[in-house]
């Protein structure tokens, strides 16, 4: 009788078929669900639930306690007063999508250690390049609600027209990718309709954004990214040290040595289905332990481009930058890029090198919707992994999305609605129409994710595609606030003409390089290539020329002119604003900023290629570094904003445990006879307090006289 040989790691994977021969299997979800459709629901629903009632009680906490006052300013901005720690968690939780956790695996699975790499470094010096922006905001223009509105005081309508419709681009990219990787996952594990997983995911997002608004958000933004990096250590720590099936850099390493080296079953045309199997095409030697890789090079250039639109054109980390303290916006957005570093890269060397050593049938259909990381977390862990991976999903998809619904909710508020129908408008009715919006787009994110889920799009292909679409407005964008020669003409016409001719070269390469366009060919690598380079210089380019010929010599006048709707009293003091301290700030974040860019994306790498095909020792000792960075970061993210809000946070816990009531009523007693008091005239004021410390004085005498000697 005919028999499978003997594989050491994978023979479950492969069975006998009718004819005798070994067969390996088509898939490693096979269309079956691994949890049942009440699982599902039950994470969708209750986590969903849970975080509108308990987000929605914390800010309720921190108005009755701390003295928050919730107006249209305090929803839209957060009081322009959110410390370092805070400001680096949601900037974490906010750039954690799910192609962070589900792209990010799947360039593993394709190019081996190198994938991880460039999706980290690439999507992480965007962050600490944009803590420039961040304080020349702070600088240029401190009143501003969203970067829309710098654009129209600086440049004029038309410009921020072209603006806005970039931003409001940028923001849907963002919430299909968020929408499509997390139905897709949640439609895989546990069988829930990929359409109803659409609608019902958001839910809970509009209904603790609606009550809070931006500092509801980040107060969940911080418990998201807690459970997004406990759930991330226990994977890496499973992988590299605690799994029967793996549980060492060295068996890692010795497996994925076998998997690109064997002539294995999977590797004949009748069996492998698209798999990952024998030696990577591009790779050094065909490995997947090499940084020698033709295929991650171009997928690191093309996320490095894709990603500075994404931040850049991303309203969200305007908003994020405004509600910053000015003292800690640089070193917010440069720990929260270092922490963010981890979450790809650690997870991506671990769940991602993970599929391949455990040689898991995997195809490209499967990997393209994001299904590497469960499929690892299943095969280790059973279903608790998928549960886990499931939950570490919903939180990366409901954290950025809720930051996708107050960035758009500014732009409709104040640049739509404040600045086009009722420039007069109350802080009460800014509130009322920045709520309004939340709800619609919310509504709005799953119409759009059943569209696209109709279209067959997948995740793999949005997430290459946006920057040919948005990254033409990157360099427009940064010159607004760091050149002051930059004008309008050139700022439109490069950011209109870079998208045009960014589109046109992409479908041009497409039809040449492979006959025909389709999804399937417009999503490969040549031609996602040139469509993001050719879209990001040239709105760049376009716009340089234009400025250098007609210099607009601007002093940022207009941009500091920008008014608030309500006039609040500020928290900080005036140090937090003078201009030789912001300038200061901006030397640092220019230094540590810039020089970290330098290390992860050119010294890093360059100091990697040498070494050829990673030895055992070499490997050993990237997995230590993934493994220590993950692990560092998440206990710096985690404890941070605890340490900076502990006097906040005893505030509360002291109003809560004493009688609040009656200190309030005791308040507004002594608040009346202040005012009855003051409204007696001088002199019989004088008279009464005379009278009155005279009877103190006699009562303590006669105290004093009647008490007997102890």
């Amino acid at each position: 009788m005919a028999s499978c040989p003997p594989f050491e790691f994978s023979s479950k994977y492969y069975q006998v078929s009718d004819g005798g021969g070994c067969v390996r299997q088509s898939s490693f979800f096979q269309g079956k669900a691994v949890l049942n459709q009440g699982v599902g629901y039950s994470v969708i629903l209750g986590f969903g639930a849970f975080f509108a009632v308990f987000t929605s009680f914390l800010v309720w906490l921190e108005k009755r306690y701390v003295g928050s006052r919730h107006t249209s300013e305090w929803f839209n901005t957060a009081g322009r007063n959110v410390k370092t720690g805070l400001i680096a968690s949601v900037i974490v939780s906010q750039w954690t999508w799910a192609a962070t956790i589900l792209q990010s695996s799947n360039v593993a699975w394709q190019y081996g250690v190198s994938g991880p790499f460039w999706y980290a470094s690439g999507a992480t010096i965007q962050v600490l390049l944009f803590g420039i922006m961040a304080i020349e905001i702070k600088r240029k223009a401190p009143h501003a609600h969203t970067v829309c509105e710098i654009v129209k005081a600086r440049w004029g309508t038309a410009a921020h027209i072209v603006f806005l419709t970039f931003c409001f681009m940028t923001n849907i990219i963002v919430t299909a990718m968020l929408l499509l990787g997390g139905s897709a996952v949640v439609n895989a594990l546990t069988g829930v309709n990929i359409y109803a997983a659409s609608f019902l995911i958001p839910l809970g997002v509009i209904v603790y954004t609606i009550a809070g608004g931006l500092k509801a958000t980040f107060l969940a933004s911080y418990i998201h990214s807690v459970i997004v990096h406990v759930v991330l250590v226990i994977f890496v720590y499973l992988v590299y040290t605690a799994s029967n099936e793996l549980g060492s850099p060295n068996v890692v390493y010795k497996r994925l040595m076998e998997v690109a080296g064997k002539s294995r079953m999977c590797q004949e045309p009748s069996s492998h289905d698209g798999q990952a199997c024998g030696p990577v095409n591009g790779n050094y030697k065909g490995s997947y332990l090499t940084m020698l890789s033709s295929g991650g090079l171009v997928f690191g250039i093309i996320n490095i481009v894709g990603n500075f639109g994404t931040v850049f054109v991303d309203n969200g980390y305007w908003v994020s930058a405004i509600a910053a303290r000015p003292s800690s916006t640089h070193k917010g957005y440069l720990l929260g890029g270092l922490v963010w570093f981890a979450v790809p890269f650690s997870l991506a060397t671990s769940l991602g090198l993970g599929a391949l050593a455990l040689d898991l049938p995997i195809t490209e259909s499967e990997a393209s919707h994001g299904l590497v990381p469960p499929a690892t977390a299943i095969a280790l862990m059973g279903k608790a992994g998928s549960i886990l991976l499931l939950t570490m999903l919903f939180m990366a998809v409901t954290s950025a999305g809720s930051s996708e619904l107050i960035a758009v909710s500014s732009l409709c508020t104040y640049d739509i609605y404040r600045t086009y129908i009722n420039p007069n408008a109350s802080g009460k009715k800014i509130l009322q129409v920045s709520r309004m919006v939340v709800l619609g787009f919310g509504c709005f994110m799953g119409l759009l994710a059943v569209i696209l889920n109709k279209a067959g799009v997948s995740l793999g292909w949005m997430y290459l595609a946006m920057g040919v679409l948005i990254g033409s407005a990157v360099l427009p964008i940064a010159f607004m606030l760091l050149w002051r020669k930059a004008n309008a003409f050139g700022a439109i016409l490069g950011t209109v003409t870079g998208c045009i001719l960014g589109v046109i070269t992409w479908l041009s390469v497409t039809s040449i390089e492979y006959g025909q366009v389709n999804l399937d060919t417009t999503g490969r690598n040549a031609p996602m290539l040139a469509g993001n380079l050719v879209s990001i210089l040239t709105g760049g380019a376009v716009h340089a020329v234009c400025s250098l010929l007609w210099p607009q010599n601007y002093d940022w006048d207009t941009t500091r002119q920008i008014t608030t709707v309500e006039k609040e009293k500020s928290e900080l003091p005036a140090e937090e604003f003078r201009e030789e301290k912001l300038i200061r700030a901006k030397a640092w974040i220019v230094k540590w900023g810039v020089g970290f860019t330098i290390v992860i994306v050119i010294l890093w790498p360059l100091l990697s290629l040498p070494i050829g095909k990673f030895s055992k020792g070499y490997f050993t000792f990237w997995a230590i570094i993934a493994v220590a960075w993950g692990t560092i970061g998440s206990a710096v993210i985690i404890a941070l904003p605890l340490v900076e809000s502990w006097e906040t946070i005893q505030n509360v816990f002291l109003g809560m445990f004493t009688n609040d009531r009656l200190m309030e009523k005791i308040e507004e007693m002594n608040i009346k006879l202040q005012s009855i008091i003051l409204s007696i005239p001088e002199a019989e004021r004088t008279y009464l307090m005379e009278k009155e410390k005279l009877k103190k004085k006699e009562a303590s005498e006669y105290l004093a006289h009647s008490t007997p000697n102890l």
